[in-house]
């Protein structure tokens, strides 16, 4: 998702989902985990977001709007 700061994520109802388009990891991150605040208007990209396992900087973002949804992203690891 283009453009999402850390505002976005600092006042979403739930965690986003993070898929590295390299290695095809999946995890999902709280706004704590990415310390995002209320007003920051950084990107992710801009944040320094970057995948554990391989190092990327290119990833899909997805934004939840339910704990279906959110559960859904977890299972399809």
């Amino acid at each position: 998702m283009f453009g999402l700061t850390l505002h976005d994520v600092a006042t979403a109802p739930h965690p986003i989902g993070i898929e590295c388009e390299r290695c095809i990891r999946r995890v999902v991150v709280t706004a704590s985990a990415l310390k995002a605040q209320p007003g920051d208007r950084c990107t992710l990209q801009e944040a320094g977001l970057v995948c554990s396992r391989c190092g990327s900087r290119v990833f899909g973002v997805t934004r939840f709007l339910s704990q279906a949804e959110l559960r859904s992203f977890v299972r399809a690891r």
